[in-house]
């Protein structure tokens, strides 16, 4: 009787074929060279000249300064920038050039999770690749095959096969434990900072590199995320018991202000936004903002009375934050499953945004959800309805279409959530954004409406409560026309309403 093939014997079949296929050995003529930064007459940063098999990567100066710090000596090589600093394409450029270099070798690029790491790190990867189109990975699409250096992309397994025989695992830190029992010849963590458990991670990394070629080193780009164990790690040289931790630690900042691939309106963009703010250091300069709660205070916010806002013209939007059980019952043992709306209303001449209303609807199902949104938006003047796009909520959006009056629009966050909440706390600290009060509550000096909402926002970060209704506030802050971000969406027009 014939022995019927495991799932790993038709995976080793599928290899082979994609090997004979795609003959081993093209790879070895790639040369990859550092070049100097020149934006002006090459705004990607990177040539692929196919007839020598060149490919060149600019750096500026922070990014070479990292690669200097690399040496035999080095364990870990940080990156330490603000946003737009060009931290991830440094080291996803990095790894690529280990794996062209070192033949039939393996490396990982771990980034947060898959979910995030798809749309920024891996994303990231692939556009380094040369060829056309790398970047995209459909149903029936896969980019990076595209890639004359590439062999074969698993995205299965998420695993990168280059011409050489190289391969480059992609990997993430909430599933770390996968790479317990593999070894690497260099390994890049990109954004540990907002990996939950990065000293378990860092103690594993340490095992695992042996047994590949390569420099055998860890590149670290990251932004800093108040001082939590890449604090520790970075700074302190110390493990979770405050031990030394007798590693070689090379860290570089890049000030976000000095990459010269961001245009002069990027730069004052980001000025704007974090100039001045409890964030300055981290988000421009490479430094470790103070993390937790103790970044978004009560101070910050600003009430008024409806009284005293003028008459203007306004365009309207509604944040949904989903959330969804299966039963009622469920729904009355957390507090988490609420679906939260908050009613955003921006005056088009000043760019101030008002926050005018809250909603919440507890163990609802999808169609349930629906009405609720429905019954909310039927009562302004054509909001603009933003709904974020994960899970779910793509059902959601499809019927929304249909029950929902308005637009539609579909949001794909690509920052933490603790990123997206303390940089809309920047709108609310600069008065960009105003709560709007219809009575005021003598103990409470604002509004009673808003009592959740200013408990989560003077507690985010310091607890695990679900902060459902800065996430609705974010998702219908997103891209709205507030303070200096230019011109809003072409929804229709009225005056600020207040539901019962």
């Amino acid at each position: 009787m014939a022995t019927v093939p495991t799932e790993r014997d038709i995976e080793q079949t599928y290899e082979q074929a994609i090997e004979q296929l795609q003959p081993r050995g093209e790879v070895d003529d790639v040369t990859v060279h550092w070049g100097t930064a020149d934006p002006e007459h090459r705004p990607t940063g990177m040539t692929w000249v196919p007839e020598t098999q060149t490919l060149t990567y600019d750096l500026w100066q922070a990014q070479r300064d990292t690669l200097d710090a690399i040496d035999t000596e080095t364990d870990i090589a940080a990156l330490l920038g603000g946003y737009g600093s060009g931290k991830t394409l440094l080291s996803t450029r990095w790894v690529l050039k280990q794996a062209i270099e070192h033949d039939g070798s393996r490396f990982l690029l771990m980034g947060i999770d898959f979910s995030k790491a798809k749309q920024t790190t891996f994303r990231t990867l692939f556009e380094q690749l040369p060829g056309e189109d790398t970047h995209l990975v459909t149903s029936s699409y896969n980019g990076p095959e595209r890639s004359p250096i590439v062999a074969d992309y698993n995205r299965q397994e998420h695993r990168l096969t280059l011409q050489n025989g190289t391969v480059i695992v992609l990997g993430s830190a909430d599933k770390w434990s996968r790479h317990a029992g593999d070894s690497f010849g260099a390994v890049v963590l990109d954004e540990p900072s907002h990996y939950g458990d990065l000293h378990n991670i860092l103690e594993m990394i340490g095992s695992r590199l042996r047994g590949e070629d390569g420099p055998k080193v860890q590149l670290w780009s990251l932004t800093g995320n108040g001082r939590n164990a890449a604090y520790d790690i970075l700074e302190r040289h110390e493990d979770s018991n405050n031990d030394e931790l007798g590693l070689n630690i090379e860290v570089v900042r890049a000030s976000t202000l000095e990459n010269p691939y961001l245009t002069s309106e990027d730069k004052e963009r980001f000025k704007r936004q974090y100039s001045g703010t409890s964030r300055e250091g981290q988000a421009l300069f490479g430094g470790f903002a103070s993390g937790g709660g103790t970044l978004l205070k009560q101070e910050q916010l600003t009430f008024k009375h409806q009284a005293d806002i003028p008459e203007a013209t306004f365009r309207y939007r509604l944040g949904v934050d989903l959330g969804y059980v299966s039963s009622k019952r469920k729904a009355e043992q957390t507090d988490s499953d609420y679906t939260a709306v908050a009613c955003i209303a921006v005056d088009s001449k000043s760019g101030t945004a008002y926050l005018f209303d809250l909603a919440r609807s507890r163990g609802d199902t999808l169609r349930e959800g629906i009405k609720f949104v429905a019954g909310i938006a039927d009562q302004l003047p054509k909001p603009t309805v933003c709904i974020e796009s994960v899970g779910g909520s793509q059902f959601f959006a499809d019927e929304a279409r249909h029950a929902v009056p308005g637009v539609i629009q579909e949001i794909t966050p690509t920052d933490s959530k603790q990123e997206r909440i303390t940089d809309m706390s920047v709108l609310f600290d600069r008065d960009d954004v105003i709560l709007l009060n219809q009575e005021i509550d003598d103990d409470l000096g604002y509004d009673e409406r808003f009592v959740d909402w200013v408990r989560q926002y003077a507690t985010f970060g310091s607890n695990d409560d679900s902060p459902d209704l800065l996430d609705a506030t974010w998702l219908a802050l997103h891209d709205a026309p507030v303070g200096n971000r230019g011109a809003g969406l072409n929804i229709q027009q009225g005056k600020v309403f207040n539901r019962d």
